[in-house]
This record gives structure tokens, sequence and C-alpha cells, in this order.
């Protein structure tokens, strides 16, 4: 029942993965090697991730796209996600985790991104109308500039820049972590301009002191 928990916690915690390439070999330049003005010497040394007006839909994949996690600590934690754009700073995302379809609903402001609607479906169904999208109202934020250290977003906060991350697909230098903290479990999302999302996890505390970690990884991308 504890994993159980655990792992709703992370589906809670844990949106929707985002913006890769078709594949590793022609995966956007992460080596750091600053192609893309992302990242300074200046900014390394103040914390800063994006120095430049970086576009909030680039923490999404594509219109179309769809990728697989791999998941470990629990059965529930490997994922397959597909990806629409169906109107302008709207996306919606259906993940499923073998035991449920969770469609999430962000609308992508210039420095923030809104959760919409975040709920179980029995299928894909209907995407909402333009009106009725913009008759929501946000029930959480997603992500918010800037992106540095101390950053704090309803519960989450960003708590790390400029981090290496390991994923099946590929290794993904200057991420940035933000973090929640419960009584009994610590959530993380891994960020990487271009890649969106690249790994959750969360880690609980177990009653004998030790620690139960559930990851998903970014695995594959098909575009």
């Amino acid at each position: 029942m504890r994993k159980m928990n655990l792992f709703l916690c992370l589906v809670v915690a844990a949106s929707v993965f985002s913006g890769c390439s078709k594949n590793s070999s022609t995966a956007l330049d992460n080596s750091g090697s600053n192609n893309s003005g992302i990242i300074t010497k200046e900014t390394e040394s103040k914390g800063i991730v994006s120095p430049t007006d970086i576009a909030m839909t680039d923490f999404f994949l594509p219109d179309g796209s769809k990728a697989h996690y791999l998941g470990e600590g629990n059965e529930f934690a490997e994922l397959d996600i597909e990806v629409a754009h169906p109107f302008e700073n709207y996306v919606i995302i259906y993940e499923n985790n073998g035991g449920a379809l969770v469609r999430y609903v962000y609308r992508i402001d210039h420095d923030e991104i809104f959760i919409l609607d975040n709920q179980m479906t029995e299928s894909k169904a209907d995407f909402p109308s333009l009106n009725e999208l913009d008759a929501m109202t946000p029930t959480g934020i997603y992500l918010k500039k800037p992106f540095t250290k101390g950053t704090a977003f309803g519960d989450w906060i960003i708590v790390d820049t400029d981090v290496t991350v390991e994923t099946p697909y590929q290794t993904f230098d200057h991420a940035f972590v933000i973090e929640k903290q419960d009584k009994d479990v610590i959530n993380r999302k891994y960020f990487v301009e271009g890649f969106g999302e690249v790994k959750r996890e969360s880690i609980m505390t177990t009653d004998d002191g030790g620690e139960y970690i559930v990851t998903s990884t970014l695995k594959a991308v098909d575009q």
C-alpha cells in the first residue's frame, strides 16, 4: 500500500514530459557548447540556466509526438505519453502508466505554464474547444521563470541548476531540478531546455529509516 501511495504521489507530482527530437542521433545539441546561447560563464556563475528569453513551449514535445519512459521501483512508473498542441498556447497530454490513462491540459504564458486540468479518462476523447479551454481556471503552475535556484511556485521550488542527468535516451547537461517535499516523500522533476522534463524521481522514507525510490526516465521519442 505504501508503494502504491508513493506512485500516486509521483503521478500527481509529475506532469507531462517533453521537448525531444526523433532519436538520439538527431537530438538537439545538449553538449554545453553554447550553440543555442543558453549557457554562459556569467550565468553559470550566478546559477541561472536561461539568460535568454527561452520559449516556454520548449518544455513540451512537439505536436503529435510520442515518448516512452523507463520505470524503476514501481510497476506503474513505466510511462507512454502522447502530446498534442490543438491551439496556440495550449498543450494536451495523454499519459498511460499501464494502470490508468491520465489527461493533462496546460496553458502556456510568457513566463509561466499553467495546469488547467489533470484527471483520469477512459479514452482519448475529443479535445476541448478553444472557448472551453479559454474558460478553464488554472489549478496550479507547472513551471515558472526565472530558472534560478530558489524560484518557487505552489509547493515546488527550483533546488539546483546546471545538473547532468543520465537517461536511457541520452545524457543531458545543464538540467535544472524542481522539488516538492511532503511528510515522507520528496518528488523531483528534471528539465532540459529543448527537451523538457526528462526524469521524475520520488524518494520515500521507509519505516526503518531507509529510502524507497521510484523513477521514470526518458527512453525513446517518436515524432
